[in-house]
């Protein structure tokens, strides 16, 4: 059962994955591929109702945590590491709702969709933006000795 707020994560993890994908260096094509890999079997793994912890699904999480934390040590990015930090947090939700029956089910899918879910997605897009960036200076130092060069 799909809401609003579904199909509005569905346009926004296409846009940015594929921003990645397409702009993006190693790092941040790498970041791409294991959000959407862990996206997709989240999908293909979730439950249609909520009967407590979904295990799979914390498998899943988890496996993406040391996912991002492998492309983190290989990057040596910072946005890499909030990526692995949101993670994290997704996995932490996972374990909260384990350590706490009565945790309201709106709470824990909640939590999971905003840090594994949205707050990737930002970092990702930030990283992408980054990598941009730093192109665009690299580009302009290479470009202006050679000038400076002719003016002499």
């Amino acid at each position: 059962m799909y809401y609003t707020w579904a199909y509005v994560a569905l346009i926004l993890n296409i846009t940015v994955c594929l921003y990645a994908s397409i702009r993006g260096g190693p790092a941040e094509k790498s970041g791409a591929a294991i959000y959407l890999i862990g996206w997709l079997a989240t999908t293909l793994v979730q439950k249609s109702e909520y009967t407590g912890i979904e295990w799979a699904k914390m498998a899943v999480d988890t496996i993406g945590f040391f996912a991002f934390v492998g492309l983190s040590l290989w990057a040596r990015k910072i946005w890499t590491i909030f990526m692995a930090a949101c993670q994290m947090d997704a996995v932490a939700s996972h374990i909260a709702a384990l350590l706490a029956p009565q945790f309201s089910y709106v709470t824990y899918i909640t939590v999971i969709g905003f840090w594994g879910g949205y707050g990737l997605m930002i970092c990702l897009a930030i990283g992408t933006y980054s990598h941009q960036r730093e192109m665009r200076i690299k580009r302009a130092n290479v470009i202006a000795p050679s000038e400076h060069s002719r003016q002499n």
